[in-house]
């Protein structure tokens, strides 16, 4: 992906600045070390999923780790505002501290699970996951944060095939519908996808269930 036919030189600049910091933490957040190799698996990935797109409003990250693809995407799209979750609060510190080096001010990070977000029922526009959970824990995990017409993105894999059964299972109790499977192609020759459920009801109570549950017993096998 070239960055620069897409983005200006100081966005592109700060995609360079953030993958520095990101590999340059003394908190373990990514296993990639390789500048390069990063930019590809970090900033390339988080970007072509909405590649096209024109994201507006507001948007949850959630469990973002080192803040990817959050960060990212609040680079690329400035006019949104995001709330980055996780309940590591070493790693909600390292993404506080790479927002302000980058300046970002459309960014919160939010140290907690996200079944005890406290706040942000049915308040996003948007709800995205990367690599956090198979695809009906995630759906619980999101579904009561984003409001009705909102969408759901999940980031997967090939390994997407033996999940997306049971995240269809999830997604007709949590009412949610699939809207969109996209396919892209990383310059690694990696194949990804993004996954878009929209909201298309509101929320059963109880949902999500108390911490752990949505992974230990998970929706989409009930």
């Amino acid at each position: 992906m070239n960055l620069g036919e897409s983005f200006s030189s100081d966005t592109c600049e700060r995609f360079q600045r953030l993958v520095d910091l990101l590999i340059s933490s003394p908190h373990n957040l990514t296993s990639v070390r390789d500048r390069e190799r990063a930019m590809v698996a970090h900033i390339e990935d988080s970007l072509l999923a909405f590649e096209g797109y024109k994201l507006e409003g507001s948007y949850i990250d959630i469990g973002s780790g080192g803040g990817i693809p959050g960060l990212v995407l609040a680079i690329a799209f400035p006019e949104t505002r995001w709330v980055l979750v996780d309940s590591i609060a070493k790693k909600v510190r390292e993404i506080e501290r790479f927002s302000s080096t980058l300046s970002l001010s459309n960014v919160t990070a939010v140290t907690s699970r996200i079944e005890e977000y406290p706040k942000g029922i049915d308040r996003f526009d948007g709800a995205v996951m990367r690599a956090v959970a198979r695809g009906d824990a995630a759906l619980e995990l999101a579904a009561p944060l984003v409001e009705n017409g909102g969408l759901i993105h999940l980031y997967k894999g090939p390994g997407w095939k033996d999940e997306e059964r049971y995240a269809f299972v999830a997604s007709a109790k949590l009412g949610l519908q699939l809207q969109d499977e996209r396919n892209y192609r990383l310059s690694d020759g990696s194949s990804r996808k993004l996954v878009t459920f929209k909201k298309v009801s509101e929320t059963p109570k109880g949902f999500p269930r108390r911490s752990g549950m949505a992974s230990k017993f998970p929706l989409g096998e009930k």
